[in-house]
């Protein structure tokens, strides 16, 4: 039993799979709170703004996601 030795040692814990998931939490939180900042302001525009750059009030959401997450 040369191997029962060498599996019998703990294992290292390491963080940094937790900290790179926050840091991705915090980024995606980040997205979205600019996300609704941008959405709230199209959606305080009047009716004459939207007809003045030629969109539908009904675009908000799809210009927001398109400008916030570029998809």
């Amino acid at each position: 039993m040369t191997f029962a030795a060498s599996l019998a040692l703990p294992r290292r814990l390491t963080l940094e799979p937790i900290a790179r998931k926050i840091e991705q939490f915090r980024a995606a939180r980040a997205k979205h709170s600019k996300y609704l900042a941008l959405l709230d302001e199209l959606q305080n525009m009047s009716n004459r703004d939207w007809d003045d750059i030629g969109l539908s009030r009904l675009n908000a959401h799809e210009i927001a996601r398109q400008t916030v997450y570029g998809r």
